[in-house]
């Protein structure tokens, strides 16, 4: 179950993501604090292009298999498992995480 602050952090990060053109160092660090490894993940896939668009749907190579992500929804272990039942303090799966940050990125093109 996120709380409060997580909520708050999460829409603060989101802003910022919107409003930059890249992933620099700062954003990654928010990133990293606010989701630990999941956040690292996510960026990993993102800077090594993880993360395409076919037509209106999005895809994030996993370390074996590619996911497709609906908004925040993501058919892994990792989200079905923990996500779902409020088993961590996070509201996503890195996969999820990687379309959001691709998606946030590319919404000024």
């Amino acid at each position: 179950m996120t709380s409060e602050d997580f909520k708050r952090k999460k829409k603060e990060l989101f802003q910022n993501l919107k409003s930059s053109e890249e992933l620099d160092e700062a954003l990654e660090k928010q990133i990293i604090d606010l989701y630990g490894d999941r956040g690292k993940r996510a960026i990993k896939v993102v800077n090594n292009d993880g993360v395409w668009k076919e037509e209106d749907r999005w895809f994030v190579q996993g370390r074996e298999e590619k996911y497709e992500v609906v908004r925040s929804h993501c058919s892994c272990y990792d989200y079905v498992l923990n996500i779902t039942t409020g088993k961590t303090d996070v509201d996503m799966c890195y996969h999820a995480l990687a379309k959001n940050i691709k998606e946030l990125l590319d919404s000024k093109q």
